[in-house]
């Protein structure tokens, strides 16, 4: 990827879009990862410091590096930014009494329990647990369903609270989905997946990475393990069961209509056959009518 064109490209499409929606700015939640670090580097570089707003939305079970490296993230670019706590709004729902990780006051020992049951889950359902969010769950894994709405609703809270200082302040909402999360539907349905414009769901990860570095994102931003930081201990990789790398690699040529027994790989057959079928389905999910016909 030429990076230098393709940051002029993007730029060039987020000015047009703002003038076409007749919108004042932007806001973006940003939450000291890569994806969204890059894209508030792109939303400064088009419209200026000052039509940018960063929200920062911190939970119970949030990393603190996480919001650290948002507020550097943003103080260094100089764009506006409000850090506003989703915990309250979360415990007045009920969504930490369904999944009581706050009994553990240690943020390492929260990681100690996920990380135990993650693996027991896994050699039960016999694959990551990504691959099985699609199925009816066994339901002796009664932990499975509300493990996802305890991750799932944490999404779609940030989502409204993006939408409100959108509308309140005339600005376009920004999603930072990127191209390897959406093949494989890697993403929260109106959650992270909801906005008014995703100006990187049309790049891989891997690209992510060198148009990062080409930006000059943080170093340690762009070297640290990609986390939803949602669930302590569950990272993109271990949900997935592979490297981002392997995984653009493949969906590369998927996207070339190649199966993956014509795909020469090292990657384990079984998850490489997984990430196809799943690649399939959410393809399929994107064809499928929305309502019935007349």
């Amino acid at each position: 990827m030429e990076c230098a064109r393709e940051k002029d490209r993007i730029v060039s499409y987020l000015r047009g879009k703002l003038e076409e929606e007749k919108k004042d700015g932007f806001v973006i939640g940003l939450s000291g990862g890569i994806d969204s670090s890059v894209t508030a580097h792109l939303l400064k570089e088009a419209v200026g410091k000052d039509r940018v707003l960063a929200l920062i939305m911190p939970e119970l079970d949030s990393d603190p590096s996480s919001k650290r490296d948002a507020i550097k993230v943003a103080k260094a670019l100089g764009i506006r930014y409000r850090v506003i706590p989703i915990t309250k709004a979360l415990w007045s729902i009920g969504v930490y009494r369904e999944v009581p990780l706050w009994i553990f006051f240690f943020r390492s020992i929260k990681i100690k329990v996920i990380t135990s049951m993650y693996e027991k889950y896994t050699q039960i359902l016999g694959k990551p647990l990504f691959f099985a969010l699609k199925e009816k769950i066994d339901p002796s894994l009664h932990w499975f369903n509300k493990s996802k709405a305890y991750y799932g609703i944490k999404h779609r809270i940030r989502m409204a609270v993006l939408y409100f200082w959108g509308e309140r302040e005339n600005y376009l909402v920004v999603g930072c989905t990127n191209l390897t999360e959406k093949l494989i539907g890697f993403y929260v349905k109106y959650g992270d997946d909801a906005s008014d414009i995703s100006p990187i769901s049309h790049l891989y990860k891997t690209e992510i990475i060198e148009l990062a570095r080409y930006l000059g994102v943080p170093k340690e931003i762009i070297e640290k393990e990609p986390t939803p930081d949602l669930i302590p201990g569950i990272t993109d990789e271990k949900s997935l069961g592979m490297s981002y790398k392997d995984i653009d690699f493949l969906l590369e040529n998927f996207e070339h209509g190649k199966q993956p027994d014509e795909i020469e790989n090292k990657i384990d057959k079984r998850i490489v056959k997984l990430l196809y079928e799943q690649y399939l389905w959410v393809k399929n999910q994107d064809k499928k009518p929305w309502r019935l016909e007349r």
